[in-house]
């Protein structure tokens, strides 16, 4: 790969340690930083290009650790306003069990689009619905997250139990254990970039302890270590 390195000079302002003196800027190699430079200092060796950053601030992308861009699509349906958790999630499964290949691309593009515009440039997406017409959801997530180029954590979300079963979700938007746990190693297999500032990884994300059984939360930690994988849920998330 033909190695790209940008000055960035005399930024305005810098959010570093308050022991090193970097006024006159960065340099980065790629996508990794390899010199602070003092102000009035010029860096070590030749750059391919100097962005003149005196009236920017420079500092680190923001990450944000847990999201569901689909949920985009849904945030101002007035069915669901002002609702607690469960009441709010009951009132837009019916919706979300409507999800199509469209709707994720779209909403997956515009979700990763807002989050770089505010200066977030890594999201974790934790996607736990896969109608019968979108179960090929992580690739069109892949797809929309290489157009965009944030860095993501694309989580193979899963829900076994409905409302049949105890669970909250109606059937129409659950799956058998078997096929998550297929699809789960299928999209690792296919997608995840475990190398050091790779820009996609797949992790594993029952949805709750109370939409999946112990068995599928116990298979799915397994699977994520023998595969190198991280593993993700909801713990927590109201005071009841």
């Amino acid at each position: 790969m033909e190695q790209m390195k940008v000055w960035l000079k005399n930024p305005l302002a810098l959010f570093i340690d308050d022991t090193t003196d970097a006024r006159g800027g960065i340099v980065v190699e790629n996508s990794k930083i390899i010199e602070l430079l003092a102000q009035g200092e010029q860096p070590s060796g030749d750059v391919n290009q100097t962005f003149d950053a005196s009236e920017h601030v420079i500092l680190p992308g923001l990450i944000n650790t847990h999201h569901h861009f689909y949920q985009t699509l849904t945030r101002a349906c007035r069915s669901a306003l002002n609702k607690e958790l469960f009441p709010w999630l009951k009132s837009l499964y019916p919706i979300w069990a409507g999800l199509t290949e469209e709707m994720i691309h779209v909403s997956t593009r515009l979700a990763a689009v807002e989050l770089l515009l505010s200066g977030c440039t890594t999201a974790a997406d934790h996607h736990y619905i896969f109608p019968e017409a979108a179960r090929d959801a992580l690739d069109i997530q892949v797809d929309a997250i290489k157009q965009i180029g944030i860095r993501a954590t694309l989580t193979r979300g899963s829900m076994s139990l409905g409302e049949d079963d105890g669970g909250l979700p109606p059937r129409n938007t659950i799956q058998d254990e078997d096929a998550i746990l297929a699809d789960c190693e299928r999209v690792i297999d296919k997608y995840h970039d475990e190398k050091e500032g790779s820009m996609m990884q797949v992790a594993l994300a029952p949805c709750s302890p109370f939409s999946v059984t112990e068995d599928l939360m116990k298979q799915s930690a397994q699977l994520a270590r023998r595969k190198k994988a991280r593993l993700h849920t909801h713990l927590a998330e109201t005071q009841d």
